[in-house]
């Protein structure tokens, strides 16, 4: 990744609502493009449950050569509260979505861990944290964290 090159949407991002199937609440979500100096770079879609104070958001990177889109990867990061730290952290997890060839290859942690893209799928969700407002407000503007109940 060039360091003159920037990140931009390609248009803007989808907004949907999804019904909860843990808590009946309907939550918002994103979908949206992500170009490094112009040219397609990433996928990702972001769900936010107000409930649990957790964003997921799944990144889909490669060369998007389709049919196949052999070579695309999709890692899973988390938003959320973790014992001992008062802000939001964010975590390698599974990604919620596997379906649609776009999506390419799921990686579980311990294979994301390892991805030569690791380092790149960070600066996208970090860029996307500061540029998508759903993003922005979840992680920056987060409640505190709930009491244990």
């Amino acid at each position: 990744m060039g360091a003159d090159a920037e990140f931009t949407f390609d248009g803007t991002p989808d907004q949907r609502f999804q019904t909860c199937e843990d808590c009946g609440e309907e939550h918002e979500g994103r979908t949206g493009f992500v170009q490094l100096g112009g040219r397609p770079y990433a996928v990702y879609f972001a769900d936010w449950y107000p409930h649990t104070y957790e964003t997921y958001v799944d990144v889909v990177m490669g060369s998007f050569a389709g049919p196949d889109h052999d070579d695309n990867v999709t890692f899973g990061c988390w938003y959320g509260h973790v014992d001992g730290q008062a802000e939001i952290a964010a975590s390698l997890v599974p990604p919620l979505r596997h379906s649609g060839a776009i999506m390419g290859r799921a990686l579980d942690r311990e294979a994301a861990l390892q991805h030569p893209l690791l380092p790149d799928m960070w600066r996208v969700t970090d860029w996307l944290v500061e540029n998508d407002d759903l993003l922005h407000r979840t992680v920056f503007h987060a409640p505190p964290r709930p009491a244990a109940g």
